[in-house]
């Protein structure tokens, strides 16, 4: 826990490598190129929008993005939590064009500023009969412009927590795509949402296997799981995640209910995320439980950088 000691010395490291990554280019269409370009934004991503700004700030309020696959559920998720609608959910793919972070009234400033997602322009909620603003038009193309984010409060959500409803990780839209996998490079804590139907796909697995690799403070949820097949799944949910060395991962199962299918209220009964509200206000609120989760994340993300950096370099 040591790692979330603030320590000049380490930020100064940091901050010239930051420098040393943002100064590489891979202009040129050679093998590996596209590898190595995505490599790069993600490094930038977690050295600007979680490793410098935890160490500069430990006693931030914790970050947990909710990340998954198109039509996982996550703004449902995510509105059930607060317990009232802050983001839009329904049949529309991608639902989630402009990101929302939710956070207490008394943890608004951390995140109104630049201390995070610097890259992001803040928006805010609009008077009633007036249009959000979005980084999308209506049929979903990317405008020109930076991406924004849409920070939003709730006195019913716990203190020192904040939720990111990110945009889904296997988007149609290439934007979209990248601004999710941004999102969660800002993450203490990352929230993966799949459900009975997917929870084998490659590309949720792509985000477990990375989560391991950073060793992250991690949670899954199994969503829209239908009452008759809800032990076999979870079974067989636990097996394939203990196979890949994850079976000490936190795992919650939310039932598929009326409220999850599109059109409905956006808002799954309180008692359907009771355990997960639970675990994510424990460990914001419980001064150890909140150490150790912060600490995780970041003394994983920084122990990777030790075989991500010598190959960026190599393919510079």
């Amino acid at each position: 826990m040591a790692i979330l000691d603030v320590r000049p010395r380490l930020l100064d490291a940091l901050t010239s490598l930051r420098d040393r990554v943002d100064a590489a280019r891979f202009p040129l269409p050679l093998p590996g190129a596209d590898r190595a370009r995505r490599s790069r934004a993600e490094l930038l991503a977690q050295l600007d929008d979680y490793l410098v700004p935890r160490l500069r700030a430990p006693e931030a309020p914790l970050l947990a993005v909710i990340g998954g696959s198109t039509g996982a559920g996550k703004s449902t998720l995510v509105n059930s939590l607060v317990g009232r609608r802050v983001t839009e959910a329904g049949v529309l793919r991608p639902t989630t064009r402009t990101p929302v972070l939710v956070c207490h009234p008394d943890d608004h400033h951390w995140f109104t500023g630049q201390r995070v997602l610097p890259r992001l322009t803040r928006v805010w909620v609009p008077a009633q009969g007036e249009r959000a603003e979005s980084a999308y038009d209506e049929e979903g193309r990317a405008q020109e412009g930076p991406a924004a984010l849409r920070v939003e409060t709730d006195p019913g959500l716990a203190r020192g927590l904040a939720l990111l409803d990110a945009p889904d990780i296997d988007s149609l839209v290439a934007r979209n795509r990248d601004l999710a996998a941004e999102l969660i490079c800002a993450a203490d804590i990352w929230v993966l949402v799949t459900t009975a139907t997917r929870y084998g796909d490659a590309v949720p697995w792509h985000l477990l296997r990375t989560a391991k690799e950073y060793d992250v403070t991690l949670v899954t949820v199994l969503d829209r799981v239908p009452h008759q097949v809800a032990a076999e799944v979870s079974r067989q949910y636990a097996a394939l995640l203990t196979a890949a060395g994850l079976g000490d991962v936190p795992r919650f199962t939310i039932p598929e209910l009326p409220e999850s299918a599109g059109g409905g209220s956006g808002l799954l009964p309180a008692t359907a995320v009771a355990a997960l509200r639970s675990w994510l206000t424990q460990h914001a609120q419980d001064p150890y439980a909140r150490t150790v989760a912060a600490a995780r994340t970041a003394a994983g993300t920084l122990a990777s950088l030790r075989a991500r950096m010598p190959a960026l370099a190599g393919a510079a």
